[in-house]
């Protein structure tokens, strides 16, 4: 156990303003309290490791301090479920019927580190990983919200990990369904979410990949923020991208710079590229503002 993570777990107790300013560190590992009635939680050391990832030395501070106070914050709060439900079987229901998937992109800010993933789309510039609805990212309670999810969160609080993807698996295929459905019917070429999947979450699907694509091979898309994205780039000015994404908060930032798009992959355009002629590539109509027509 490194001394940086001593360091973050600390830090997390002087800091919180919540359950976690109460945490007692102890040689085995932290007390996490869960109210006058019940036993503190204990979280070991081992659990902390994971949460950090393999690179938590070399990760600035603060990022190593939410990902601690993430990984407690989520067992305490799948324990507090366990703690309300009638029987075991029936918190186990509970906390699958909350599992969402999530898409990511890489480097963003709130990646919870390399074992996070369980795929990775071809290209490089997506992963995609588990999420629980009701919680935001730092997994403080948010009934609008879907916060990231370590699966090992999941293991350590004994809860099946392959129904979790599965229930993640059944999820992303109903919501890309009825995007891909959405997609069709609206010609504005304007990418919004669709139910807890936001734009990175949907792109993880190859079925909504393939409708995006209209029949084409390769399709470039501004996704600066989360929660909007935009096809048909020879419209957008080519500084919009990376403008749109510094300007907005790093925690719902998209992808810094343009994507493109196939059926198998999504890939980051390189630094430096040539923004402008891959934005000429996509097709536009001639009258303005008149949308792309698209197949049935």
């Amino acid at each position: 156990m490194s001394t940086a993570l001593r360091r973050a777990v600390l830090a997390v107790t002087l800091l919180d303003d919540g359950t976690l300013a109460e945490v007692e560190t102890l040689d085995i590992g932290v007390l996490i309290p869960r109210g006058p009635d019940a036993w503190p939680l204990c979280v070991p050391w081992g659990e902390l490791v994971l949460a950090a990832g393999e690179t938590s030395d070399d990760l600035p501070a603060e990022s190593l301090q939410r990902r601690v106070a993430r990984w407690m914050r989520l067992r305490l709060h799948i324990e507090t479920l366990f703690g309300t439900a009638d029987s075991r079987d029936a918190a186990h229901s509970k906390v699958l019927s909350l599992v969402r998937p999530r898409g990511v992109p890489v480097g963003h800010p709130m990646h919870p580190g390399a074992a996070w993933p369980r795929a990775r789309v071809l290209g490089g510039a997506l992963d995609v990983g588990l999420a629980l609805r009701g919680l935001d990212d730092d997994g403080r309670p948010d009934p609008e919200r879907t916060g990231l999810l370590p699966h090992g969160v999941l293991s350590a609080a004994g809860i099946d990990i392959a129904s979790a993807c599965a229930r993640a698996d059944r999820y992303l295929a109903d919501m890309a369904e009825l995007a891909a459905e959405r997609l069709l019917r609206d010609t504005s070429a304007v990418l919004r979410p669709l139910g807890d999947a936001d734009i990175p979450t949907l792109l993880a699907s190859q079925r909504f990949r393939e409708v995006l694509l209209d029949g084409q091979g390769m399709r470039s898309a501004a996704i600066p923020t989360l929660r909007r994205g935009w096809l048909d780039l020879g419209r957008l000015d080519p500084a919009f991208v990376p403008a749109a994404a510094a300007l907005t908060d790093p925690d719902e930032r998209g992808f810094p710079r343009p994507v493109l798009i196939t059926a198998d992959e999504v890939t980051l355009v390189r630094e430096g590229g040539d923004i402008v002629r891959q934005s000429l590539a996509d097709p536009v109509t001639d009258e303005h503002n008149h949308p792309v027509s698209r197949g049935a």
